[in-house]
């Protein structure tokens, strides 16, 4: 009995320590990531890279890999089970554009603590915006923002 207790005990703390490694940031998806982004910098080696979002697409993962050149914006699809390079869109940047790393920022601070699941950079309606799907308190939502932050979408998934 006194053994079961020990056991239960080490498993706890064991839990506990893995939990507080995750919650430092340990990103299990780091490694893929620093792969991804070599291959999209060869393939735009004066792009500023800002901001990446792994995605499930036709059953394989890709990164959508978010950067600015020039006076552009875009983003760079790489698919990450060969570490290659599938789509680039680029768009004229808008004044006053975020990057999407800022504009993740900027959802966080109107929403809460979101967790950007899904991100695209789409030109809809004559307009360059940002889609996605995030997740607040366990809940999905779809939304669209446009460039300069302005939230346009937020509902329920």
């Amino acid at each position: 009995m006194k053994k079961n207790w020990m056991l239960i005990l080490l498993a706890l703390i064991l839990v506990l320590i893995a939990g507080e490694v995750l919650a430092e940031g340990a990103d299990p998806h780091a490694a893929q990531r620093e792969n991804a982004l070599a291959a999209a910098k060869v393939s735009l080696p004066n792009a500023e890279f800002d901001y990446a979002v792994r995605e499930r697409d036709d059953g394989r993962y890709e990164w959508n890999l978010f950067f600015r050149q020039g006076d552009s914006l875009g983003v760079c699809k790489v698919l990450e089970e060969k570490n290659e390079v599938r789509r680039v869109e680029m768009y004229p940047m808008p004044q006053g554009a975020l990057m999407a790393s800022e504009a993740a920022a900027k959802l966080a601070a109107e929403k809460g603590a979101v967790t950007v699941l899904e991100l695209e950079l789409d030109h809809d309606d004559g307009a360059l915006r940002y889609e996605g799907e995030a997740e607040l308190d366990g809940k999905r939502y779809e939304f669209e923002m446009l460039t300069d932050g302005k939230i346009i979408e937020w509902e329920r998934d």
